[in-house]
């Protein structure tokens, strides 16, 4: 861990679903830990940072990129994905709709990222179970589709926050590790490759 917070190593997250699902009540309370009783909807884009310590022991400045979900800002919102590390995809349980639109959000995405780009999938409003829509089944088979990991939530609640958030993380943590490896074994290759050619080079030279 270093101790100038200035210091420390940045993880840049991007919350993305249809309007009204709840990502700004989730980043807000992620962040400030607050209740907020009314929240207009996010026009563009906002972020919001936090130094944390994870379970890992490790602190990180944890940039929160709080994307608008509006049809009209769609295109600025995915543009902010060059910005980011990885996605929490968010739905509202109590709204067909925004569950439906997550397997187009997920297209989007990857037109822009590779198809192993960590993210997490939230259903939001578990608070509101009478309303409940989707069921918790239909949200873990949403997520085993793309082979990633599922969560409830309440964001007005604060319920399960820390959680999704966390794993997302840790699939950052490991893609740049193992994206660390695969650069250092290409730059190995293109050493002995070098030291090859040199080699052959001072036999043509000595012969």
């Amino acid at each position: 861990m270093k101790d100038n917070d200035n210091n420390l190593e940045k993880i840049k997250l991007g919350i993305f679903g249809d309007s009204s699902v709840g990502k700004t009540y989730f980043s807000r309370k992620y962040v400030n830990d607050i209740n907020l009783e009314s929240s207009l909807s996010t026009i563009g884009i906002e972020y919001l940072t936090i130094n944390k310590v994870l379970s890992n022991g490790e602190k990180y400045t944890i940039y929160i990129y709080d994307t608008a979900g509006q049809e009209k800002y769609r295109s600025l919102s995915l543009n902010s994905l060059r910005h980011c590390d990885g996605v929490i995809l968010m739905y509202d349980i109590t709204n067909k709709k925004t569950f439906d639109s997550i397997s187009e959000w997920i297209k989007n995405i990857y037109e822009k990222k590779d198809e192993d780009y960590p993210l997490v999938l939230i259903g939001n409003k578990c608070d509101l179970k009478d309303e409940r829509i989707i069921s918790k089944e239909e949200g873990i088979e949403m997520a085993e589709k793309y082979k990633t990991t599922y969560f409830e939530t309440s964001a007005k609640e604060g319920i399960n926050i820390e959680k999704p958030i966390e794993e997302l993380i840790n699939k950052i943590i490991k893609n740049k590790e193992e994206n660390k490896k695969k650069t250092n074994i290409g730059n190995n290759i293109k050493l002995d490759a070098r030291k090859n050619i040199q080699k052959n080079n001072q036999k043509k030279s000595c012969c």
